[in-house]
């Protein structure tokens, strides 16, 4: 059997080549490792590492030169504290880091979608239709060359080994409608843990839930997760009470939630 191609089968592998090349360099949706840290602005950074620090890694980090920025790790995750003038503390941003990630592409097929991801190599983000600020990084993430250690808060143990972030919850207006934006990163919602409540993405380990939020609040990220190892209830329970930390209502031998100095609430899920 001839394996020869007609001029007109080869006219048209040609036209559709670059179309298939595009399609090849896209980074959407992303290729992530997950949701790697969570990113603060509080009146004091350094008080709130150290609240972090005292659960989960006495050593905490600041940057090299100001304006500082405490940082607290978490397993292969980290939280990040910046300070700011209003006096009020909320959480700024989330990042995910993403394998092969190539900046100036990103940025370049951002803007073709009306998207603008501003900021530097180091700090690059976007901000959704609610306000809400999305870091990218490339993988393997970390804490940057800029960054060295501070202080050690305590010379006890942590009370918890942090493995990495679990899940970052976001409150916004219309779940349904955000949902559209993030399908553009993540992909598919999971169908399975979808509910009237809650919308769920995957990112590899980690999720990324929509909830509605409730009535004359502004879109907000509401509350993150920690995975943490060897977990083991009643004795983080123990721990956390003797350290003074509000403990708040959970139910499950598999969770505890608390809240941070801040006033946000934090969940420890047993891997």
């Amino acid at each position: 059997m001839s394996m020869a191609l007609t001029r007109r089968e080869v006219l048209a592998m040609i036209a559709a080549a670059p179309a298939s090349l595009a399609a090849q360099a896209s980074q959407l949706p992303l290729r992530t490792s997950g949701l790697e840290h969570v990113g603060f602005t509080v009146p004091d950074p350094q008080k709130s590492a150290a609240f972090y620090g005292r659960i989960f890694d006495p050593q905490i980090f600041q940057e090299m030169s100001p304006p500082l920025r405490y940082y607290c790790r978490l397993g292969i995750g980290y939280v990040a504290f910046g300070g700011n003038t209003t006096g009020v503390a909320r959480m700024d941003h989330f990042c995910a880091t993403v394998e092969g990630y190539r900046l100036e592409e990103m940025r370049t097929e951002l803007s073709a979608q009306g998207i603008r991801l501003t900021g530097s190599p180091d700090f690059n983000a976007l901000t959704d239709p609610d306000g809400i600020r999305m870091q990218f990084m490339a993988t393997p993430g970390g804490l940057l060359p800029t960054i060295i250690a501070s202080t050690r808060v305590t010379q006890d143990d942590a009370i918890c080994e942090a493995v990495g972030l679990d899940h970052v919850v976001v409150h916004v207006p219309d779940p349904e409608k955000s949902a559209d934006f993030y399908r553009r990163f993540f992909g598919r919602e999971t169908a399975r843990e979808r509910s009237p409540e809650r919308i769920w993405f995957s990112a590899a380990r980690t999720r990324l839930g929509l909830e509605k939020l409730a009535a004359g609040q502004m879109p907000h990220i509401d509350r993150f997760g920690i995975r943490v190892a060897a977990f083991n209830r009643p004795a983080v329970t123990r721990k956390l009470t003797a350290a003074g930390v509000t403990l708040l209502p959970s139910t499950g031998e598999n969770l505890v939630r608390f809240r941070d100095a801040d006033g946000f609430t934090v969940e420890l899920r047993g891997v």
